[in-house]
């Protein structure tokens, strides 16, 4: 299978859900060659040098990653000429070139593909309200904050969350900001919920501006993180992928990239 082929298959699955053929304006190959035949594809959230050199290790010479590539400002207008040269894309360049890797982002379209339904579906979430697309949220049985946080930390593998809102507060429907939708850029999207009836969140990753949003709304918000709401989903993806190509080396790197202190 080319390059190519593996980009045809995400547009085709795309299609699927109802989101067009076309893969997103940051999608597709960002690095290497769209020609190059894939001996093996490695699945991570970020491709982050230590995700590349797996890659390289494991003999996939083709890395789809979730989020981006380069690092440069956001708002900036492409990548510019001297960004290359920043010491984290001078790294991960280093390493895709040596071990000759090509880079393609799958970004919106996974997360319609797999991962908002796997973060919903991981925390037992079910019956949405509208139904369909993002814009949903759903109707639980009256739960405490304490409660939808010892539910979230067992169901997501977590010692400990960042949350606002009282332990003894009732939630009743809840909004998922998976991703980096509970960030301060995104708020409009947690506006976008509490107007669909959201009285609680269960968010990916989030900031202080996202937490005092949620704060200032009387809002319960539980973080689980960016990299942990999306992997999930990813995985998914690259076990459907290992099916619909048995022939094809399929691996992940979920690890994260930080550790809690104490």
């Amino acid at each position: 299978m080319k390059v190519s082929d593996f980009a045809r298959y995400v547009s085709d699955r795309k299609q699927a859900t109802g989101g067009g053929t076309a893969l997103n304006q940051d999608e597709g190959v960002l690095y290497g060659d769209a020609n190059a035949e894939a001996r093996g594809v490695l699945f991570c959230w970020m491709a982050t040098v230590d995700a590349l050199e797996r890659a390289a290790t494991e003999g996939c010479n083709l890395v789809v990653c979730h989020e981006m590539f380069y690092f440069c400002p956001i708002g900036s207008a492409g990548l510019q000429p001297q960004q290359p040269a920043w010491r984290p894309n001078y790294r991960r360049l280093a390493v895709c070139g040596r071990a000759g890797l090509t880079v393609f982002r799958a970004h919106g379209t996974l997360d319609r593909i797999t991962i908002y339904d796997a973060f919903a579906e991981r925390l037992g979430l079910k019956n949405p309200n509208p139904g369909t697309g993002w814009d949903k949220v759903f109707p639980i049985p009256p739960t405490s904050v304490r409660d939808l946080v010892a539910r979230v930390r067992q169901t997501m593998g977590l010692k400990q969350v960042r949350m606002v809102g009282g332990p003894d507060q009732r939630v009743t429907c809840l909004g998922l900001p998976w991703g980096g939708l509970g960030l301060d850029s995104n708020v409009g999207y947690m506006q976008r919920l509490l107007e669909l009836g959201a009285d609680g969140f269960i968010a990916g990753e989030t900031d202080e501006y996202g937490l005092t949003f949620a704060s200032d709304a009387g809002v319960p918000l539980i973080e689980t993180g960016h990299a942990a709401s999306e992997n999930i989903g990813l995985e998914l993806f690259a076990q459907q992928v290992q099916r619909d190509f048995p022939g094809l080396k399929v691996a992940t790197f979920t690890r994260p990239t930080f550790v809690y202190a104490e």
